[in-house]
């Protein structure tokens, strides 16, 4: 599957697919964690907030600092802070230290991402970058829902086995620091990509052609900030389901959108990249829209899946996409400030979807809709000569 890349594009795409098992596995086990440590809704949308906001930050900083220390060197800078982070998370002994986990924590995501992203396109062919993306994506995924399984069963069994949900889900979450016994050694081993410009030359089509990336990110980081973290935590509330029965639903999604996006690069030579961008977040807008009209959970899991797989299966296109019209110093900052737009967005959503979520199940569905409705007509307007 990936012969035909170098060894440094292998390890990379490697490592990051088995640390994306303890990835999402963190992500979705996060709400019950604090729960069981006695957090309410409020409280945790300041966590996710804090998080996120500082992610922000530091994706303005990813370019610069890759600039002076290679895309290798960032990474693994970001991946030490980021286990340290976790290690904080884990140990929560109490808000403060909770609170610096989630800053840590932020602090490797908006390093991590737009470096990989740039690194990982240049270490293949331009002709190869939307299958590289997309098998990096697909491998990570299918990797993810092994975790999201894992993080669903584990905590119930530990709970019968005689000890406390508290510890329970503790323990449970220490698995996330596997992520990075993966990824630290594999940065040690692979070769940097060399930046021949140390400087990027701010001129106008430049400025506005990341802003054209970034805005449509921003709006949709807003609407995904509003319900995407507070899913988990919707169907238990609105079903009364349990956290493993819920565990399945992410299970399947991460599993369907780890298989389908290996089939997205024909796809995309076919219709090209922004129509089936646009076409895929358009069809994931309907679905928001009609979902909490829905009265069943086996239903209601079945069209969160297929919003899910519409909306997310995209992404590896889209920074393809984005990483193709750059130059080789301009990719990891470009990329992150396109990161940090969606993601100071995400940091304000998470606050109000916090708020909507103790008014009203509904109400946080319809504003995600009509977010992603307007971020999916200004991409098409700002791309469509290009697709």
């Amino acid at each position: 599957m990936l012969t035909e890349y170098g060894r440094d594009a292998r390890i990379l795409i490697g490592a990051n697919a088995l640390g994306q098992t303890f990835l999402w596995f963190s992500f979705f086990i996060m709400p019950f964690y604090l729960k069981a440590l006695g957090y309410g809704m409020k409280t945790m949308g300041m966590f996710f907030s804090a998080q996120t906001i500082v992610g922000g930050l530091f994706f303005l900083l990813a370019g610069p600092i890759s600039l002076r220390l290679g895309y290798r060197k960032t990474l693994l800078s970001s991946a030490i802070v980021g286990l340290a982070g976790r290690v904080f998370q884990v140990s929560a002994s109490s808000w403060f230290v909770l609170l610096l986990g989630f800053i840590l924590v932020g602090v490797n995501m908006g390093l991590r991402q737009p470096n990989y992203n740039a690194y990982l396109s240049e270490l293949v062919p331009d002709e190869m970058r939307h299958e590289a993306f997309s098998k990096s994506f697909g491998l990570g995924t299918l990797f993810n829902s092994l975790g999201v399984l894992l993080a669903g069963f584990l905590p119930g069994y530990l709970v019968g086995a005689g000890l406390t949900e508290e510890t329970a889900y503790r323990l449970t979450f220490s698995l996330s620091l596997l992520q990075f016994a993966f990824v630290i050694p594999a940065l040690f081993i692979v070769r940097d990509v060399a930046v021949r410009e140390k400087r990027i030359r701010w001129e106008r089509n430049l400025v506005v052609k990341i802003l054209k990336f970034s805005l449509p990110s921003a709006i949709i980081g807003l609407g995904a900030g509003i319900t995407i973290p507070f899913m988990s935590l919707y169907f238990k509330i609105r079903f009364g389901e349990t956290l493993s029965a819920i565990s399945y639903v992410f299970f399947f999604q991460q599993l369907a959108m780890g298989l389908g996006s290996f089939g997205l690069p024909e796809l995309v030579r076919k219709w090209g990249p922004v129509k089936v961008i646009t076409s895929f977040q358009g069809a994931a807008t309907v679905l928001f829209a009609v979902f909490p009209s829905i009265e069943t959970f086996a239903l209601a899991g079945a069209v969160y899946v297929a919003r899910a797989i519409l909306m997310n299966i995209i992404w590896p296109i889209n920074s393809s996409f984005m990483m193709g019209s750059f130059k080789t110093e301009e990719k990891a900052t470009a990329n992150g400030i396109q990161q940090a737009f969606s993601t100071f967005m995400r940091g304000v959503g998470n606050s109000v979807g916090g708020t909507l979520f103790a008014i009203s199940l509904v109400y946080p569905f319809y504003a995600t809709a009509v977010l992603y409705a307007v971020a999916t007509a200004l991409f098409y307007a700002f791309f469509k000569r290009y697709n």
